[in-house]
């Protein structure tokens, strides 16, 4: 039965088009859905009418609904969709996080724009965005042949503004020298475009353009650069022979194939642009529990709406639900027509073949991968003795400099793979000297704490970077938090005297501390090793690079407050100014009179420290 005020909150919802968002007791986000008519559609939840094998589990742990209206079915679609991504509902059909592909960034917002690799390309709407690839190495391979043809700068914006000459790659013909104006704008640009249109799928036509400039080189008696031309055309002939798998006419258009097993699915995307194919890559979808119609039709609305660049035909591999309305806010959006075709013979439905080979064949190699991971869990569950199958696993490391800057991390693995969103860092306060105990108990107590606080998921199994004391200290905090009963364990490597750190490294096992045993466990199954020691790795490189940056920032304080006559005040408003030490190190003397709060015979005390008799004194220091 229904709560009887959830049933009087659904009584009450508007019968109007809109979003309704169903919440647990803490009130945690559990699923998100659109309707034409709010009343109704809620309504047929608890009415049992709804067959979906996931609306019963659902149903059940509802505790609270919230809605939105809006004017039209349409806006209800795209609201939809920005809520979804925003909270990750555990209902809601769930990708994976766009953080695992990669995009090609062109920042046309700078002057001479640079090629980056980009990771939330929805963070960098002013720039050309393009992709995505299916991983770090494909994207960064297509920056460095990219960078080989059209010799666009690689320094960081940073470097570039305070280069007082041309980097190495300058003299060995990799860059056009922006930076101290060995090209001009407009010749830069006229490579920005040259790169753009080969990212479009429009390499062919820049042949002709390229071939015209070397004529004109050649007739100018400029034989070096004509000489360069030539390198140049050639390279692009041959990246775009590799590269070549045409279909018969030059449009642009993705082409989705569709491969699903049990709870596991995945949709597969060929980019087509001007007609050759140029991005191939597959989208996973964990524990699918509706019809592949309503799961295509989620993906679609996940990877187009709110996109920089959607092409004017999608070809699906079946019907989806709500096609005619995904179609019209896709155009909507593209400012043309976009259309979604499903179709039955010719050169489109070979097309769909090839792309549902290739989601069968992603899905069974993912397949494989699941079964070896699922391998490592099972195995270190059995062999740690724990209550509670690890599918979450949090690690804690601290590291120190002398106990005068500490810092620790947490890192968060679940499946088997890092899940970076929930990674922590935290600031060790208040002690003075290096005591690793107080530190760890210091982060576990914050982490903890806070846990029970916002009523978060507690992982399946805590590790600590350490021995039998770290440990210990883990189990008092939990105690006393009462969180007593959860699964622990330490990771520690077996230390030999007198031998070499890589020889430690290399050859002495790694010993893993349990609650209630006296003798440490020396792991033999590998999988489950390698697990262990890979979640330890990151969690101690994730608190290294911390511990680096307040490092950074505390050479960079302590610097300028050694300048005569600048206090803390004016330290901050140098740094927020130049957004830098090396930024305050180049600067003209009028460059400093002008940062706010900034008198003019402080600037001068500035300059002076950095760039007077004092200057070695001051580089010293940073």
């Amino acid at each position: 039965m229904v709560k009887a005020e959830l049933r009087k909150r659904i009584e009450a919802l508007p019968a109007r088009p809109g979003v309704y968002i169903f919440k647990d007791e803490p009130g945690k986000v559990l699923y998100i859905g659109k309707a034409i008519n709010l009343r109704s559609r809620v309504r047929s939840y608890f009415a049992e009418t709804d067959t979906r094998t996931q609306v019963p589990f659902l149903v059940a742990r509802v505790r609270g609904i919230d809605f939105i209206v809006t004017g039209t079915e349409k806006e209800a679609l795209i609201l939809e969709n920005n809520l979804i991504k925003k909270h990750q509902p555990r209902y809601n059909l769930r990708l994976r996080d766009d953080k695992t592909f990669f995009h090609v960034r062109l920042t046309t917002s700078e002057k001479f724009p640079r090629l980056l690799l980009a990771r939330r390309p929805e963070k960098t709407r002013d720039d050309l965005i393009f992709g995505p690839f299916s991983s770090s190495k494909a994207v960064k391979q297509t920056i460095e042949l990219l960078l080989k043809l059209f010799p666009l700068i690689r320094c960081t914006s940073r470097k570039f503004q305070y280069r007082p000459r041309p980097c190495v790659n300058f003299e060995i013909d990799k860059c056009l020298g922006a930076c101290a104006g060995k090209v001009s704008e407009d010749d830069y640009q006229r490579s920005v475009r040259q790169v753009v249109k080969f990212l479009r799928g429009e390499g062919t036509e820049l042949i002709p353009e390229l071939e015209f400039e070397m004529q004109a080189a050649s007739e100018n008696m400029e034989f070096e650069k004509a000489a360069r031309l030539r390198d140049q055309i050639n390279a692009i002939r041959e990246t775009l022979e590799k590269q070549r798998v045409e279909i018969n006419i030059p449009v642009d258009r993705d082409v989705l194939g569709y491969y699903r097993v049990a709870d596991r699915a995945v949709v597969f995307r060929l980019g087509y642009r001007r007609g050759i194919l140029v991005l191939g890559h597959p989208r996973f979808i964990r524990r699918v529990q509706v019809p592949d119609r309503e799961a295509l039709a989620s993906f679609l609305k996940q990877s187009y709406l709110g996109r920089n660049f959607i092409p004017p035909e999608i070809i699906l591999p079946f019907p989806v639900d709500d096609q005619e309305l995904i179609q019209e806010s896709l155009s909507e959006q593209a400012g043309r027509k976009v259309e979604l075709l499903v179709p039955e013979r010719g050169e489109k439905a070979a097309e769909v073949l090839l792309a549902n080979t290739n989601a069968r064949q992603s899905l069974e190699a993912s397949r494989e991968k699941e079964l070896l991971k699922l391998d490592a869990l099972k195995g270190l569950q059995k062999i740690l003795g724990l209550k509670n199958f690890p599918e979450t696993i949090e690690c804690y490391d601290i590291s120190n400099l002398g106990g005068k800057l500490a810092a620790g991390s947490l890192v968060r693995f679940s499946h088997g793979e890092p899940d970076k969103s929930s990674y922590r860092r935290y600031r060790i306060k208040g002690l003075e000297e290096q005591n690793d105990y107080e530190m760890m108990k210091q982060v576990l107590s914050r982490r903890f704490r806070r846990a029970i606080e916002e009523k978060q998921e507690l992982p399946d199994l805590i590790i600590l970077d350490g021995g039998k004391g770290q440990l210990n200290i883990a189990l008092k905090v939990l105690e006393d938090l009462g969180l007593s009963g959860m699964d622990v364990a330490a990771l520690a490597k077996e230390r030999q005297i007198g031998a070499p750190l890589s020889a430690e490294l290399t050859r002495k096992p790694e010993r893993v501390f349990m609650p209630g045993r006296k003798d440490a466990l020396r792991i033999k199954h590998e999988p489950a090793k390698h697990l262990l020691v890979r979640v330890r790795d990151e969690a101690h490189r994730f608190a290294l690079a911390y511990l680096h940056k307040l490092r950074r920032k505390s050479v960079t304080r302590s610097v300028l407050l050694d300048v005569p006559g600048i206090g803390d005040r004016k330290k901050k408003a140098l740094l927020r100014h130049f957004q830098g030490l090396n930024r305050i190190r180049a600067a003209t003397l009028e460059e400093l009179k002008a940062a706010p709060g900034i008198s003019a015979p402080d600037a001068e005390r500035v300059f002076s420290f950095f760039r007077g008799p004092d200057r070695a004194f001051g580089d010293s220091h940073g």
